[in-house]
């Protein structure tokens, strides 16, 4: 997957993120939310892989062009 899919993939699955939090009620009992929190997890667990490829091309690249960024 090159940089633009991971980016607007990574940007739906936070955006998904986002639209669960007023599924969180944050008075209810522990024991409750038993099909969200593995959701959560799941979506959150995507996300931050993507970012870490993100991250790791990042680093890649600066590597590759000496240390200095691109534009």
């Amino acid at each position: 997957m090159n940089g633009s899919r991971i980016r607007v993939r990574l940007r739906l699955l936070l955006n998904e993120l986002g639209e669960l939090a007023p599924e969180i009620d944050p008075f209810a009992p522990d024991h409750t939310g038993g099909l969200l929190y593995p959701h959560i997890a799941t979506l959150a667990d995507k996300a931050a892989g993507l970012a870490r490829d993100m991250e790791t091309d990042a680093a890649n690249s600066q590597a590759e062009n000496g240390g200095q960024e691109e534009p």
